[in-house]
This record gives C-alpha cells, structure tokens and sequence, in this order.
C-alpha cells in the first residue's frame, strides 16, 4: 500500500510533537519567558497571513530567524528526530553564528 505524501507528512509531525512531549529541556521553565500569544508572535516576526490559516512551520521558521538563526522548523525536527534536545538545538545554531 502506497502511503501519501500528506500522510508521511501527518505521521512525522506525530512523531516529533511526541518527542517534543518528551523534551526535557522544554520542563526547565525557569529559564523561559512568559509566553505569548499567537497574535503577538505574528506582529513580532511581521507574518501576516491573509485571509488564511497560519502555517505554524513557517512561524516557527520566522522565529527561529528573528533569533538569529538560519535554521528553519525543519532543521529543527531533524535535529530532535535524531536525539537531540530544542535547547541544544537553539545553543548549537547560536554558536555556529559566533
């Protein structure tokens, strides 16, 4: 049986909110600013999507930029898919710009 394009997509996005669950450096909540709201993220990165759904990846990317990274969400799923925690993820692209 031939599995969608969309579907691999679906079971991946799975697969990596299960790990980010599972995510130790995402407990340390000491170290994390308030969070903020969905609307406030959008005027932050200045995606302004038009009469249409937010695409969360492209977001993510955006934010990712305005850190300072050239790092997109992909690179991040890859990164945690295969062992590695976001915080060490968000040091390793912080010092590769250094």
């Amino acid at each position: 049986m031939n599995v969608s394009n969309q579907e691999q997509k679906q079971v991946r996005l799975k697969q990596f909110l299960k790990i980010l669950s599972e995510d130790p450096s995402l407990f340390n909540q000491e170290r994390h600013e308030e969070c903020r709201s969905l609307s406030e993220l959008l005027m932050y990165t200045g995606y302004l999507p038009r009469n249409e759904s937010v695409d969360m990846a492209e977001l993510v990317s955006q934010l990712l930029k305005k850190m300072g990274l050239e790092a997109g969400l992909e690179d991040m799923m890859d990164y945690v898919m295969n062992g590695g925690t976001v915080d060490d993820f968000m040091n390793t692209g912080r010092q590769e710009l250094n």
